[in-house]
């Protein structure tokens, strides 16, 4: 009988609670990503890192990545469900959001957001969103310009270094 206890508690211990990842989910959820200039972001990785509330964050586990979807979705991720490591259901923990342009998760992070707190659910008790709200989320992300816009404002600069040289 102990130790079934002693096994019980142990397994606790271990628990891995689940929350839901999507900044689209009516009524309660609707926080599109957008850059600093208000445009919906698209073309970045999303990078999910969480442990027990109040842990430090370099001491976060990454739990998940997800991309941002495009066209008339642009600025909303693809849903996921990560596992949380060391929470159990009921309890709180804390997420970080990094964000990567392109398709991967190496280099440095465009952008970082959080803490997020969100009770993680076990099995079988559905998982809650991660509470985002219902308003856009600015990632502090500036606007890149596109390649050809550079391209023409390089080519502009170079034909006036030239004009004043030449003059």
């Amino acid at each position: 009988m102990i130790a079934v206890a002693a096994l019980m508690v142990s397994i606790a211990a271990y628990g891995q609670g689940q929350f839901i990842f999507n900044n689209r989910s009516l009524p309660d959820v609707n926080a599109p990503f957008q850059d600093s200039s208000g445009v919906n972001l698209t073309g970045y990785t999303v990078q999910l890192l969480a442990g027990p509330k109040g842990t430090a964050v370099d001491q976060l586990q990454a739990i998940g990545t997800t991309d941002m979807r495009t066209g008339n979705a642009a600025g909303y991720v693809n849903p996921t469900t990560p596992t949380v490591p060391g929470v159990a259901g009921g309890k709180d923990a804390d997420v970080f959001l990094k964000f990567f342009q392109g398709t991967s998760t190496s280099g440095t992070a465009a952008a970082t957001l959080g803490p997020f707190t969100v009770t993680v659910q076990e099995a079988p008790a559905t998982p809650v969103p991660l509470p985002l709200g219902t308003s856009p989320i600015n990632t502090g992300i500036g606007t890149v310009p596109e390649p050809t816009t550079l391209a023409l404002g390089l080519i502009g600069l170079g034909s006036l270094l030239a004009l004043r040289r030449r003059n």
